[in-house]
């Protein structure tokens, strides 16, 4: 994820676990007869045509935000096509989230209106919003990215030359990134994690709809031109590690925190500049050397073999950090 993951979002126009989660109930429908029956069931629409009500809300809303941000903004237009690029910059970054995020309260809310339950019911209990649950996952993803460029460091691979911004600009534009890639991590957990696999689950369980979504959130990287198959790979991978957060917590707050830290540590804090990506107003000017395997390519460290690694010590202590409460909305 990070800098190479970010651009994402620009081109992507539940069963939840946890004590806390209390099943939400749905006012039944009769669905009758004939072509009735291919829509609804007595519990209302059916799973497949609430996730396609579901999309077509969102990418609505964002062609809608994007067709006004090129006729009132052209000059902040141009920084979201940079970003789809690979030239990343925070200013470009808050522009294409604040669309994304809009557009998906927008699609929550109709879909929260017309199947009777409030945002919480997606994994977003409004009382743990930025919460110890939050901070947690923040601590977990920095961590993780740290460990990754100490290990990559340690092998020679990886090198901090200087600083690249001091005093109120580093400041400033830290707090441009922080901002932005919490929206990052905000809008792909609410979409793959909260309404879909919610949504998903309903149908098929936790588990099988977890394995569907982490796999689609792998794959629809490689919509960005920079990513390889280690990347999809890596991006799956951290879709595992949130759906094990939502199913042991009950909400997305973790996750998000979790995301949010990762794309911050490397884009303001350790953004290595490949030969498909830079990285505008980061802290630190530093250098990735060795073979693709090793360092993630253009995609970034947790595409290399010590991210993969780090993926399965990860999945492990959550696991042990955070036990089974037995308790979920689906099986």
């Amino acid at each position: 994820m990070g800098a190479r993951s970010v651009a994402t979002s620009a081109k992507l126009a539940a069963g939840l676990g946890g004590a806390h989660s209390e099943p939400v109930k749905v006012a039944k429908h009769t669905p009758g007869f004939g072509i009735s029956r291919i829509f609804l069931t007595e519990k209302g629409l059916r799973t497949g045509w609430r996730l396609l009500l579901f999309a077509i809300l969102l990418l609505g809303c964002q062609t809608l935000v994007e067709g006004a941000l090129l006729r009132l903004a052209p000059g902040l237009a141009a920084g979201v096509f940079a970003i789809q690029k690979g030239a990343f910059s925070p200013q470009a970054l808050l522009t294409i989230e604040m669309g994304n995020v809009l557009s998906l309260l927008v699609a929550l809310g109709v879909m929260a209106k017309i199947e009777a339950r409030p945002l919480a019911g997606y994994g977003l209990p409004r009382q743990e919003a930025f919460g110890k649950r939050f901070w947690e996952g923040v601590v977990w993803g920095m961590t993780m990215v740290l460990l990754l460029y100490g290990l990559l460091d340690a092998e020679g691979a990886f090198s901090i030359r200087s600083l690249a911004v001091t005093g109120w600009r580093a400041v400033a534009d830290g707090l441009f990134w922080a901002l932005g890639t919490l929206l990052v991590a905000f809008y792909e957990e609410s979409v793959f994690r909260g309404y879909a696999q919610f949504t998903l689950a309903t149908a098929i369980g936790f588990w099988p709809a977890a394995t569907v979504l982490s796999l689609a959130f792998g794959l629809i990287h490689l919509f960005d031109a920079f990513y390889s198959w280690q990347g999809v790979v890596s991006a799956a991978l951290y879709g595992a590690v949130f759906c094990l957060a939502l199913r042991r917590t009950g909400s997305l707050w973790l996750g998000i925190g979790f995301h949010a830290a990762v794309d911050f540590t490397e884009t303001f804090l350790l953004s290595p500049p490949t030969s498909t990506t830079t990285t505008a107003a980061h802290l630190l000017n530093c250098d990735l050397h060795g073979p693709a395997w090793l360092t993630g390519g253009t995609v970034g460290p947790e595409a290399g073999v010590n991210g993969f690694v780090l993926f399965a010590v990860v999945l492990g202590l959550f696991h042990l950090i955070h036990p089974s409460r037995g308790t979920s909305l689906a099986a």
